[in-house]
């Protein structure tokens, strides 16, 4: 099975329900057995066994850059409607953007704000052979010297860290030369009760798309937080 294209696994489907009508053949069958062999084995190596199209918008506007993503051009539409109607009061337009539909919002919208620039295109999403099936959670890190924290916050970790997990401000886990946190908000129990230092560096990690941040005495600093001299 050469093809793996959308319409050749519809046609397989096809074959296999003929191979099954009582009149079927043995060439057939087996022909058939082989053939949804190869598919599933190609479904269980890929997320998807054919070219998938998506839509891609990127916003440029004064406060940044938003980027919207959807399989279908409507999808996509309706996303970037969504922005245009939570900045409607920019363009002194005195309709209820509500009552408008999507593909007028995003018109009228781009039309009376030119500062705000809007570039769609459709790629194409090929197969892609060796993907996690099992989906396990691969997230990113950052480490960092512990330099970067004070004294005194250090003494304040020490102290969170005898209590219960669910009694500290943040998930954290001692590594012995540092410690392990947890830089999704989410996770955070009580924000205030974290110190400026610790935020500074948890932060710098938020900033660069990473899920936790290993402070290690041996880790590598950066000039771009404070350092502290213990």
């Amino acid at each position: 099975m050469a093809d793996h294209a959308r319409s050749a696994h519809l046609a397989l489907l096809a074959r296999a329900k003929t191979a099954l009508a009582p009149d079927a053949g043995a060439s057939d069958i087996a022909d058939t057995i082989a053939d949804l062999d190869a598919a599933m084995g190609r479904i269980n190596q890929m997320p998807i066994p054919w070219g998938l199209p998506v839509h891609l918008a990127i916003i440029s506007h004064g406060h940044g850059t938003n980027v919207a993503a959807a399989v279908s051009h409507k999808g996509l539409v309706e996303q970037v409607a969504v922005f245009c109607r939570s900045r409607w009061g920019e363009i002194n337009d005195s309709r209820d953007p509500n009552r408008i539909d999507d593909p007028a919002v995003v018109r009228d919208y781009f039309n009376l704000h030119p500062e705000d620039q809007l570039l769609s295109r459709m790629e194409w999403i090929e197969p892609e052979v060796g993907y996690d099936r099992e989906r396990l959670e691969i997230g990113n890190y950052l480490a960092l010297s512990s330099c970067h924290v004070s004294w005194p916050t250090t003494v304040m970790i020490d102290e969170w860290m005898t209590r219960e997990p669910s009694d500290r401000p943040l998930s954290i886990a001692d590594t012995h030369y540092g410690w392990l946190i947890c830089t999704i908000a989410s996770s955070f129990g009580d924000p205030s009760a974290i110190p400026a230092d610790l935020t500074d560096t948890l932060t710098f990690a938020q900033e660069k798309g990473c899920d936790y941040l290993i402070l290690d005495r041996d880790a590598a600093a950066t000039d771009r937080l404070p350092h502290f001299e213990w």
